[in-house]
């Protein structure tokens, strides 16, 4: 066979091996580049502590700076579709929440996004209980008394949250249903605020996560009435679960874990999984959960898993939401 047919024939051959070649080599050298968490609420609060924890940690596993920015407003809306839209790449990642999947849909009649479909789900971080909490000087001393008081006075007792569908408010939303009494909604911005609204005398109650509620409640500014998880927790030992008054399941907390665009490749997500294996297990996140989050199971699986039932159940929750 002459040299320049058997040229000929191989060109193609060889230019198809190179592109198969290609791909794989190309997906190996990611990360090349700083990767950007995006946190859909304000600085300072338990999914912005939760974020900065795992950027920390994953930064160490994938040998690249991992920044975060701060991207909030309507319930972690603008974040979420900022990131279903960002190139599939690998480079763009959010930290996620239960509400913004299962409860923002139920409140928000137009949403430039779908959850379950605009974002592959990589792995679950944890799950942080609230606390029902009162200013220390507030009349109302346990959870019985504000159940009895919001009953006798419908619309008379007010609380603060963090925003509509926010975790905050799905404590409330849920408690309003189980008892059957109607509280007066103030949302603020953030779970700051509205703690700061608690403390300056504007509302009667509201919930803080109980990575952060310990300060309030050891310098005597608020007194916690229950947590809301479905047993008591570690940091705050005598204050009890919201079930041991509500004598019912009463399990409410901001569930948080990692996404990225949907279309990402399935060899860049299987990598960010195994890293959160990896930071599930590192020593910044025990500190985490020993302040009060707890952990969650790994994997993608799971975390959609776990979503879908979220879905269900709050939207059982808000359907019946008063003034819904």
């Amino acid at each position: 066979m002459h040299a320049p047919f058997l040229r000929a024939r191989l060109a193609p051959l060889a230019l198809s091996l190179s592109f198969a070649l290609a791909g794989p080599s190309q997906a190996a050298a990611w990360p090349d580049r700083p990767i950007t968490l995006v946190v859909p609420f304000g600085a300072g609060g338990i999914t912005d502590l939760t974020a900065r924890t795992v950027a920390k940690q994953l930064q160490a596993e994938l040998g690249k700076p991992v920044v975060v920015e701060n991207k909030p407003g309507a319930g972690g809306n603008i974040a979420a579709d900022i990131v279903a839209r960002a190139k599939p790449d690998g480079y763009t990642l959010m930290v996620i929440t239960n509400g913004m999947v299962a409860v923002n849909p139920l409140i928000h009649k137009q949403l430039n996004y779908d959850a379950l479909k605009d974002f592959a789900y990589i792995s679950m971080i944890a799950n942080t209980p609230l606390a029902l909490v009162v200013p220390e000087n507030s009349q109302i001393q346990d959870l019985p008394a504000l159940i009895s008081r919001a009953r006798s006075r419908p619309d008379a007792i007010s609380f603060a949250s963090s925003g509509q569908g926010t975790s905050i408010h799905q404590v409330f939303a849920l408690m309003q249903q189980q008892t059957g009494t109607t509280l007066m909604h103030v949302p603020y911005k953030s779970g700051a605020e509205a703690a700061t609204a608690l403390l300056s005398g504007v509302v009667d109650v509201t919930a803080v996560e109980t990575v952060v509620v310990g300060p309030f409640i050891q310098s005597g500014k608020m007194r916690a009435l229950g947590v809301t998880s479905a047993q008591r927790v570690p940091n705050l030992p005598e204050v009890p679960a919201a079930r041991e008054s509500l004598g019912a399941d009463f399990d409410v907390g901001s569930i948080s874990g990692l996404v990225a665009p949907a279309a990402t490749p399935e060899d860049i997500l299987a990598r960010l999984e195994s890293a959160m294996q990896a930071v599930a297990q590192s020593d910044g996140m025990a500190q985490l959960y020993a302040q009060g989050s707890q952990p969650m199971p790994a994997g993608s699986r799971l975390f959609l898993e776990r979503m879908r039932q979220e879905e269900k159940k709050w939207r059982q929750v808000f359907s019946a939401e008063p003034g819904k």
